[in-house]
């Protein structure tokens, strides 16, 4: 257990180049702030509370992934690019226990960054909590930032074969915030792609975070929070295997240089 730690603090501090404080506080109070302001007064003033509740909403989540993609998948590339990948596949250091050490320390800075987007969305806009189920919420809340940094470990394979964390997650934050109903409600979409929107992290656990202002127990959304664990549980899985698999190509060809992926 003490291992485990050990590779928790040293991949965080070691390749999460925001760990600092103009970065840090930027991202994790600053950026969510003001995102929430502008969604949320725009929805007001062009269609109501509800919108500017919807929206708020919305717009805290998505700066949660962004946070969590951000984070991990940078800290694979820089693994790569500054060469402490290669002394990690020569070790003989347990492949699964790296893998899961490396979120640990970011999945709090998701927490964090929710915790100041709906702090800002309340005292901005006059939402009503008195129906609010916090047992439902906090249990949604909580597995979708674990299924959105699984989610991320997955992504993180792709990072390490091409170095470029940037246009990954640009591309999948993008999807996340059409396709998941951060922005959009997910309902006006056709029925095949609202399924495929399903098998995406958020879409589950959102529409979870969402009925419970309206009072829905855990009974409620126990199934929708269940598939979006499994939905992160899948991504973790396969994530795994890529990463293994990245190492044993890297060992084969002897380099590892992305041309000799081809």
């Amino acid at each position: 257990m003490y291992n485990f730690w050990v590779q928790v603090y040293s991949t965080y501090k070691g390749l999460f180049y925001w760990l600092n404080w103009t970065s840090y506080l930027t991202n994790m109070f600053i950026a969510p702030a003001i995102f929430v302001i502008s969604y949320s007064i725009l929805g007001r003033f062009a269609l109501g509370p509800e919108a500017a509740q919807f929206y708020g909403l919305g717009i805290t989540m998505s700066h949660t992934t962004f946070i969590l993609i951000s984070g991990i998948t940078q800290a694979y590339t820089y693994d790569r690019e500054l060469g402490t990948i290669s002394f990690f596949y020569v070790s003989p250091a347990n492949r699964l226990v790296n893998f899961l050490s490396r979120p640990v320390l970011h999945y709090p800075n998701a927490l964090l960054v929710f915790a100041t987007g709906f702090t800002t969305l309340c005292l901005l806009v006059d939402i009503d909590l008195s129906f609010m189920n916090w047992t439902s919420f906090s249990l949604a809340l909580l597995v979708t930032a674990a299924s959105v940094a699984a989610f991320a470990q997955f992504l993180s394979v792709f990072t390490i074969i091409i170095r470029d964390w940037i246009n990954i997650m640009s591309l999948t934050t993008g999807i996340l915030l059409v396709f998941t109903g951060m922005m959009i409600p997910v309902e006006i979409f056709p029925p095949a792609i609202q399924e495929l929107a399903k098998l995406l992290p958020v879409t589950n656990g959102l529409s979870a975070i969402r009925a419970a202002f309206t009072g829905a127990v855990f009974s409620d959304v126990s199934l929708v929070i269940l598939r979006e664990a499994l939905t992160g549980l899948v991504y973790l899985t396969i994530g795994f295997i890529g990463f293994t698999l990245f190492e044993r190509v890297a060992k084969r060809t002897g380099a590892l240089e992305k041309e000799a992926f081809g």
